[in-house]
């Protein structure tokens, strides 16, 4: 049975004014993420809840830019580039046909590649693709109701999500043994917090 946290004194004014999210550290099952606020103008009050350190190598994706890639929402890991849909976790690909490249990096072996941020998330060159891998990265459901300015956030139990690991649950376990003081120290340390943790 899912776990569901609450929390008052939300609004989406609120989550607006925080650059559209805000960063939760949760227990049983012991999570740190983070609840996103949609930035597509046709969908304003949809929210998105995904683990807050990247399945890669534990960066600090809940602080990366959210950009929008062929109608798909990602969020971008400010350490390695890495692009994963907030909608159902799925890792992004970029592909493009290097002869025909400009403003796209390649940053892995096997041929995928990251975005500079000049791109902003949109393909720059004519023989770039999107694809959509497998789910890498845990999404977990929130809502909020305004007229009691609760934000809910649910998570399914410890035993569902050992019967389906995902590549961040790894990460996110390592939060429980004091592995998000590195997250944490590296984020203030580039300048990208603003005390909310």
């Amino acid at each position: 049975m899912p776990k569901q946290y609450e929390y008052d004194g939300w609004s989406y004014e609120r989550l607006g004014q925080q650059r559209g999210r805000a960063h939760f550290l949760l227990t049983e099952p012991y999570r740190y993420v983070t609840v996103i606020l949609s930035p597509r103008p046709s969908d304003p009050h949809r929210l998105f809840c995904i683990d807050s350190s990247c399945y890669h190598a534990a960066g600090p994706l809940g602080e990366g830019n959210i950009v929008e890639i062929e109608n798909i929402l990602c969020i971008c890991c400010p350490w390695h580039r890495y692009l994963v849909s907030i909608e159902n976790g799925k890792e992004v690909f970029v592909q493009t046909d290097q002869s025909k490249s400009s403003g796209v990096i390649a940053n892995r072996n096997d041929g995928s590649v990251g975005l500079t941020p000049s791109t902003r998330g949109v393909p720059a060159s004519p023989g770039a693709s999107v694809t959509c891998g497998k789910v890498v990265q845990r999404t977990h459901k929130a809502y909020l109701d305004e007229t009691t300015s609760v934000l809910t956030i649910e998570v399914d139990d410890d035993e569902v999500i050992r019967s389906n690991p995902l590549k961040s649950d790894y990460s996110s376990q390592d939060i429980q043994y004091g592995g998000m003081c590195m997250q944490i120290f590296d984020i203030k340390s580039k300048g990208l917090s603003n005390d909310r943790f």
